[in-house]
């Protein structure tokens, strides 16, 4: 009997060390898997950082172009109204061409 048990302790012994060299092997792998998370989380932090002040640099750009674009609009307005000007003076070139007031060149 105390041959049996030795073998029934042996077993089950060799059995509870199999059983806890499978759960560090999967504490392991959780381990190693988990530290694979935190890496990505930290590049995509990392990513976000670096988008956030792109999308920064883009607004700043673009509120530049908008004054530009304001500017731009107020020039082709001072252009129109010297276009117009411009007419009117060689209407009264003409004009004054007709009374000889002044001599074509």
């Amino acid at each position: 009997m105390s041959s049996r048990w030795n073998q029934e302790t042996k077993m089950r012994l060799s059995e509870k060390v199999a059983s806890n060299m499978n759960d560090v092997a999967s504490l392991s792998r959780q381990i190693i898997r988990n530290s694979r998370s935190n890496e990505l989380l930290e590049k995509a932090a990392k990513n976000f950082a670096y988008q956030e002040t792109a999308v920064d640099n883009s607004l700043t750009t673009l509120k530049r172009l908008g004054l530009l674009a304001s500017h731009l609009q107020f020039q082709a307005e001072a252009i129109e109204r010297n276009v117009v000007q411009i007419d009117d003076i060689q209407d009264q070139l003409k004009t004054l061409r007709r009374r000889n007031c002044f001599p074509r060149t």
